[in-house]
């Protein structure tokens, strides 16, 4: 039996093994940036949902108002 070192299909699939694992930690670090990503977008729309309430609201008392209702 030929050492790992000498033999060629052992050092191919050492390679492979190897940028598999790297692929695979760059796939988990993309997967976290993304969760982060959408927390972000959930507290923007919180945020600027609550805001678009205030002015529809502010206006339509403004309306009320103007209307004497």
């Amino acid at each position: 039996m030929k050492p790992m070192d000498k033999d060629p299909i052992l050092a191919a699939l050492a390679r492979i093994e190897a940028k598999l694992e790297l692929q695979i930690a760059k796939t988990e670090e993309v997967e976290n940036e993304l969760k982060e990503i959408r927390k972000e977008c959930k507290r923007s729309a919180a945020v600027y949902g609550g805001l678009g309430g205030v002015i529809v609201s502010t206006g339509w008392e403004l309306i009320r108002a103007k209307l004497g209702g």
